[in-house]
């Protein structure tokens, strides 16, 4: 991640910027089309220059971090598209520059001769940065197709699953090349292998965040792709900042992501892998109609809470066991604010059946395995994909049962370790194991 993107000051002052930019009128063009997406009153400009500001509400407890030592994730979709764009423009003119020493000797010159080129005292460069957050701003949100994906996989299969991991830092890099050494293992004992990230790639989702922060090292390479390994993506809030279109036309528009069709062959945001014992449904609590919609709180449009009923109620006489996938949490210890009513409501007819064995989600960037929850007996979080994440004080708070603590020190700071989970499955049990970013065992468990 650019250090211009990822810096809380420095995305402080762009964001400042953008917004002068557009209150002064010199962006009015676009200004005017995004501003169709945006509710309230007042005119264009006003409403535009409502929603440029800081909430200082950062993912994973990096609001306050030193400078560099994480970057700065904001539960905001106008920030999030500014950031954006910054590192959008930022990685265009680094590529179109003379690579070594020569782009040294230049950037070094460049920046004594016009010290606030391509900053945010720039207003030719904050210009650009503006009309880039503007145009996605203007696209609105890309359809949300109703039909699932549905895919068989054997009593045996393995999944490997992963959530939050779109960043492309290090460490995130790392837990993709431990996943990849899990799907060749799998591949080598014969078993079928499926790979799951759980959503959000940062900071909105854009195209090209897809291409550099996730399918560069997605764990599957294409000729395994072309051997029958399977690849499946859930839709996150952050990948909905820009309407969902990187999501649905790039991430899932690529041949490793193939499956994830309905039956018209459009890509899809929810699924269901089935085999003789189990039903893995993966559902979109991401997807909603308004733009600014920031995602805090899962939502479930329609028909998912019907399919996820009628494949519960299923054949009665040889009912598979139910496993859950998703973004959002169920339930949370440390995030209560971000439950909301439409999991429990839209679900509730099977949740109250007790049908639901296991539910694995995102979005809380932590590794974690609660008691049982109304109507699931395995809740368990595991979003430490790629967001560095502050360790928690005290101990463990009585709705979990365990809790992956495992520690780094990175730029001076103390995070949680990232990792992944690889599920293989022994007819209508699963082994479940949690693992980090070194590779290290934090959990294992059986799902019965």
């Amino acid at each position: 991640m650019e250090a211009q993107a990822s810096d809380r000051d420095s995305v402080a002052r762009y964001v400042e910027a953008v917004r002068q930019q557009v209150l002064a009128h010199r962006v009015d063009a676009s200004a005017t089309k995004a501003a169709t997406q945006v509710p309230g009153d007042g005119d264009a400009v006003t409403r535009l220059g409502n929603i440029l500001k800081l909430k200082d509400d950062a993912a994973g407890g990096t609001a306050h971090a030193p400078a560099g030592a994480a970057p700065y994730l904001e539960r905001s979709v106008a920030v999030s598209l500014v950031q954006s764009a910054v590192e959008e423009h930022v990685t265009q003119r680094n590529a179109a520059g003379l690579a070594g020493w020569w782009t040294r000797v230049t950037t070094a010159l460049e920046r004594l001769l016009h010290p606030g080129r391509y900053t945010p005292d720039d207003p030719n460069w904050v210009i650009k940065i503006a009309e880039s957050f503007l145009g996605h701003l203007a696209e609105g949100n890309h359809p949300f197709n109703p039909e699932p994906a549905e895919h068989p996989i054997s009593d045996s299969a393995r999944l490997v699953l992963v959530g939050d991991w779109g960043t492309g830092l290090p460490r995130a890099q790392a837990v993709a090349a431990l996943m990849a050494e899990e799907v060749g293992s799998a591949i080598a004992d014969g078993r079928d292998v499926h790979v799951i990230h759980l959503g959000d790639v940062y900071y909105s989702g854009l195209a090209s965040e897809y291409q550099r922060n996730a399918l560069a090292y997605w764990p599957i390479s294409p000729d395994q792709a072309g051997d029958g390994v399977t690849s499946w993506a859930l839709n996150g809030n952050h990948d909905m900042y820009s309407g969902g279109y990187g999501y649905f036309q790039t991430m899932l528009s690529d041949p490793r992501f193939r499956f994830q069709r309905s039956a018209d062959g459009r890509p899809t945001s929810y699924f269901r892998l089935t085999s003789p014992s189990w039903d893995f449904i993966g559902l979109d609590t991401s997807w909603y109609p308004e733009v600014l919609f920031e995602g805090l709180q899962a939502v479930l449009q329609d028909p998912q809470g019907q399919y996820v009923r009628t494949t519960a109620d299923g054949d009665q006489t040889q009912r598979r066991k139910l496993a859950l996938l998703s973004h959002h949490q169920y339930v949370s210890a440390y995030s209560p604010t971000d439950i909301g009513p439409a999991l429990g409501s839209k679900l509730g007819p099977v949740l109250q059946q007790d049908r639901v064995t296991a539910w694995w989600w995102g979005h809380e960037h932590r590794c974690m395995g609660f008691l049982p929850a109304p109507g699931v007996r395995f809740p368990r979080c595991m979003g430490n994909g790629g967001v560095p994440t502050a360790p928690p004080d005290g101990s463990l708070p009585a709705s979990v049962a365990w809790e992956n603590r495992d520690q780094v020190v990175d730029a001076g700071q103390t995070w949680l370790r990232f990792g992944y989970t690889v599920l293989d499955l022994h007819g209508d049990r699963i082994g479940a194991r949690y693992l980090n970013d070194r590779g290290d065992l934090v959990h294992q468990e059986d799902i019965v």
